[in-house]
Protein backbone atom coordinates (compact mmCIF):
# COMPACT_ATOMS: atom_id res chain seq x y z
CA UNK A 1 0.00 0.00 0.00
CA UNK A 2 1.45 3.61 -0.96
CA UNK A 3 1.74 5.98 1.96
CA UNK A 4 -0.24 8.58 2.47
CA UNK A 5 -0.46 11.46 4.24
CA UNK A 6 -3.75 11.85 6.77
CA UNK A 7 -5.67 14.95 5.69
CA UNK A 8 -8.10 16.40 8.77
CA UNK A 9 -9.81 18.94 9.77
CA UNK A 10 -8.56 21.42 12.75
CA UNK A 11 -11.64 19.83 15.10
CA UNK A 12 -10.36 16.65 15.06
CA UNK A 13 -7.35 17.08 16.48
CA UNK A 14 -6.61 17.83 20.21
CA UNK A 15 -3.79 19.85 21.87
CA UNK A 16 -1.56 18.50 25.16
CA UNK A 17 1.47 18.60 26.46
CA UNK A 18 2.90 20.69 23.24
CA UNK A 19 1.58 18.16 20.51
CA UNK A 20 -1.55 18.05 18.38
CA UNK A 21 -3.01 14.41 18.19
CA UNK A 22 -5.83 13.38 16.60
CA UNK A 23 -8.92 12.58 18.61
CA UNK A 24 -8.47 9.19 20.43
CA UNK A 25 -4.85 8.69 19.86
CA UNK A 26 -1.96 8.29 21.32
CA UNK A 27 0.34 8.93 18.31
CA UNK A 28 1.55 12.87 17.66
CA UNK A 29 -0.18 13.83 14.47
CA UNK A 30 1.31 13.44 10.56
CA UNK A 31 -0.60 15.17 8.36
CA UNK A 32 -2.53 18.03 6.88
CA UNK A 33 -5.22 19.62 8.04
CA UNK A 34 -7.86 21.16 5.62
CA UNK A 35 -10.89 23.64 5.88
CA UNK A 36 -10.66 27.29 7.35
CA UNK A 37 -7.67 26.07 8.29
CA UNK A 38 -4.92 24.70 6.39
CA UNK A 39 -1.15 23.30 7.29
CA UNK A 40 0.24 20.40 7.89
CA UNK A 41 1.76 18.81 11.09
CA UNK A 42 5.39 16.74 12.03
CA UNK A 43 5.33 14.63 14.06
CA UNK A 44 2.18 16.50 16.38
CA UNK A 45 4.00 20.13 15.76
CA UNK A 46 2.83 22.63 12.73
CA UNK A 47 5.04 22.68 10.13
CA UNK A 48 5.37 25.30 7.08
CA UNK A 49 2.73 27.40 5.45
CA UNK A 50 -0.48 27.78 7.58
CA UNK A 51 -3.87 29.65 6.01
CA UNK A 52 -6.53 30.75 7.87
CA UNK A 53 -9.68 31.69 5.95
CA UNK A 54 -12.85 33.88 6.74
CA UNK A 55 -16.28 32.11 6.87
CA UNK A 56 -17.18 33.49 3.37
CA UNK A 57 -13.42 31.59 2.12
CA UNK A 58 -11.43 34.44 1.49
CA UNK A 59 -8.04 34.30 3.19
CA UNK A 60 -7.34 35.58 6.53
CA UNK A 61 -4.05 35.11 7.56
CA UNK A 62 -0.47 33.30 6.31
CA UNK A 63 2.00 32.24 8.69
CA UNK A 64 4.83 29.76 8.65
CA UNK A 65 6.21 26.89 11.26
CA UNK A 66 9.35 25.37 11.20
CA UNK A 67 8.69 22.16 13.92
CA UNK A 68 6.12 23.90 16.06
CA UNK A 69 8.12 27.55 16.14
CA UNK A 70 6.65 30.30 14.22
CA UNK A 71 9.42 31.60 11.63
CA UNK A 72 9.54 33.55 8.79
CA UNK A 73 6.52 36.01 7.43
CA UNK A 74 2.83 36.42 9.12
CA UNK A 75 0.29 38.47 7.15
CA UNK A 76 -3.41 39.15 8.33
CA UNK A 77 -5.88 40.32 5.61
CA UNK A 78 -9.26 42.12 5.90
CA UNK A 79 -12.18 40.97 4.04
CA UNK A 80 -11.77 42.53 1.37
CA UNK A 81 -8.38 41.76 0.86
CA UNK A 82 -6.54 44.25 2.24
CA UNK A 83 -3.30 44.17 4.85
CA UNK A 84 -4.05 44.35 8.15
CA UNK A 85 -0.85 43.32 9.88
CA UNK A 86 2.85 42.75 8.05
CA UNK A 87 5.48 41.09 9.91
CA UNK A 88 8.09 38.05 10.63
CA UNK A 89 8.54 36.02 13.49
CA UNK A 90 12.25 34.40 14.50
CA UNK A 91 12.13 31.25 17.04
CA UNK A 92 7.99 32.26 17.74
CA UNK A 93 9.03 35.84 18.51
CA UNK A 94 7.98 39.07 16.45
CA UNK A 95 11.58 40.57 14.81
CA UNK A 96 11.85 43.22 11.88
CA UNK A 97 9.76 45.26 10.18
CA UNK A 98 6.24 45.09 11.41
CA UNK A 99 3.12 47.16 10.15
CA UNK A 100 -0.44 47.49 11.02
CA UNK A 101 -3.24 49.20 8.59
CA UNK A 102 -6.43 50.53 9.35
CA UNK A 103 -9.22 49.29 6.52
CA UNK A 104 -8.91 51.93 4.33
CA UNK A 105 -5.34 50.61 3.51
CA UNK A 106 -3.61 53.76 5.67
CA UNK A 107 -0.74 52.36 8.05
CA UNK A 108 -1.99 52.63 11.32
CA UNK A 109 1.32 52.11 12.84
CA UNK A 110 5.16 50.81 11.91
CA UNK A 111 8.17 49.73 14.07
CA UNK A 112 11.10 47.35 14.28
CA UNK A 113 11.26 44.22 16.91
CA UNK A 114 14.06 42.41 17.79
CA UNK A 115 14.10 39.21 19.91
CA UNK A 116 9.73 40.23 20.70
CA UNK A 117 11.29 43.58 22.09
CA UNK A 118 9.75 47.20 20.80
CA UNK A 119 13.12 48.80 19.28
CA UNK A 120 13.77 51.59 17.41
CA UNK A 121 11.66 54.48 16.44
CA UNK A 122 7.79 53.73 16.20
CA UNK A 123 5.46 55.93 14.20
CA UNK A 124 1.33 55.11 15.02
CA UNK A 125 -1.25 57.39 12.59
CA UNK A 126 -5.03 57.97 12.95
CA UNK A 127 -7.56 56.99 10.90
CA UNK A 128 -7.23 60.17 8.85
CA UNK A 129 -3.89 59.89 8.30
CA UNK A 130 -3.20 62.20 11.11
CA UNK A 131 0.54 61.61 12.82
CA UNK A 132 -0.64 60.09 16.94
CA UNK A 133 2.54 59.03 18.23
CA UNK A 134 6.14 59.24 17.39
CA UNK A 135 9.11 58.20 19.40
CA UNK A 136 11.35 55.14 20.51
CA UNK A 137 12.06 51.99 22.05
CA UNK A 138 14.66 50.38 23.56
CA UNK A 139 14.12 46.77 24.60
CA UNK A 140 10.70 47.16 24.58
CA UNK A 141 10.41 50.56 26.81
CA UNK A 142 9.79 53.82 25.47
CA UNK A 143 13.39 55.59 25.67
CA UNK A 144 13.91 58.95 24.37
CA UNK A 145 11.49 61.85 23.05
CA UNK A 146 8.01 60.96 22.79
CA UNK A 147 5.50 63.34 20.89
CA UNK A 148 1.35 62.47 21.02
CA UNK A 149 -0.53 64.43 19.22
CA UNK A 150 -4.95 64.88 19.16
CA UNK A 151 -6.44 63.67 15.56
CA UNK A 152 -6.67 67.03 14.50
CA UNK A 153 -3.01 67.38 14.38
CA UNK A 154 -2.46 69.45 17.89
CA UNK A 155 0.10 68.21 20.41
CA UNK A 156 -0.88 66.39 23.92
CA UNK A 157 1.61 67.82 26.56
CA UNK A 158 -0.15 65.41 28.89
CA UNK A 159 1.81 62.65 27.12
CA UNK A 160 4.25 63.74 25.21
CA UNK A 161 7.93 64.11 26.49
CA UNK A 162 11.11 62.21 27.81
CA UNK A 163 10.95 58.81 28.38
CA UNK A 164 13.38 56.59 30.23
CA UNK A 165 12.42 52.89 30.46
CA UNK A 166 9.24 53.07 29.78
CA UNK A 167 8.45 56.19 32.49
CA UNK A 168 8.28 59.49 31.55
CA UNK A 169 10.84 61.57 33.38
CA UNK A 170 10.31 64.89 32.31
CA UNK A 171 7.00 67.37 30.37
CA UNK A 172 7.14 67.88 26.78
CA UNK A 173 9.62 69.61 24.97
Amino acid sequence: MPFSISSEIMSDLIWNNGLYYKKGSKIPFDGAITGKINGSFIKGKKHGKWTRSYDDGKLFSISNYHLGVKNGSFITFSKNGQYIEKGKYKNNLEDGLWLRFFENGKINYRGKFINGKKTGVWVGYYYNGQLEYKGSFKNGKKDGIWEFYSSNGMKINEFSGIYKNGNKISKAL
